[in-house]
Parts: C-alpha cells; sequence; structure tokens
C-alpha cells in the first residue's frame, strides 16, 4: 500500500503541473471573454444611441416632408382653381415663378424620398 501512495504522489506532482497549466489557460480565455463582453456592450450602448438619434431624424423629416406635401398640394389646388376660372389673373412671370417653385417642392420630396 505504501508504494500505491508514493506512486500516486509521484503522479500527482506532474499532475499537479499539467492542471496549473490547464488552469493559466482557462484562467487566460475566461479574461479574453470578459473583455469581449464589456467591449460589446459598450458597443450596444453606443448604438442604441445611434438608433435612437436616427429615428428622431427620420420622424423629424417625415413631418418635413408631409407639410411640403400639404403646401404643394395647396399651391396645385390654387392653380387648378384659376384655370378653371379661365382667368389669366396670373401674370405670366408669376405663372412661371410658381411652376420654379411647384417644380422646386417636387425635387425637394424626391431628395427625400
Amino acid at each position: 500500500m505504501p508504494e500505491q501512495q508514493a506512486e500516486l504522489e509521484v503522479m500527482s506532482g506532474k499532475d499537479i503541473k499539467s492542471l496549473e497549466s490547464a488552469l493559466q489557460v482557462l484562467w487566460e480565455k475566461a479574461r479574453q471573454v470578459s473583455e469581449t463582453l464589456v467591449r460589446l456592450k459598450e458597443m450596444k450602448v453606443t448604438l442604441q444611441g445611434r438608433v435612437e438619434e436616427l429615428e428622431e431624424s427620420e420622424k423629424r423629416l417625415k413631418q418635413e416632408l408631409l407639410g411640403r406635401e400639404k403646401e404643394l398640394e395647396r399651391v396645385r389646388q390654387e392653380a387648378l382653381r384659376l384655370q378653371s376660372n379661365g382667368s389669366d389673373a396670373l401674370t405670366k412671370e408669376e405663372k412661371e415663378a410658381l411652376k420654379s417653385r411647384i417644380r422646386e417642392l417636387i425635387t425637394k420630396i424626391n431628395s427625400h424620398l
């Protein structure tokens, strides 16, 4: 029995070195995972902030676009009303300015789409 115990102690010395080495590798991998998790959490917070900014910007642009569409519709209705009356209430220059303004609004609307 004492021989078996001595043999176990000798093997234990080798096993301890192997175990220490394995634990050291495991510890290093755990540290790397921890650092990666911290970086990912920081990235997540940053990206969530950016998403909120973009959503707010989108909301603002949609409201602006809606306002411009309403203005365009009002101008079109006014132009149709004047055309249907058959009146030449607008001078040629005013008509050209109105056409130019309508084209400008359409271009702005298209650029936001």
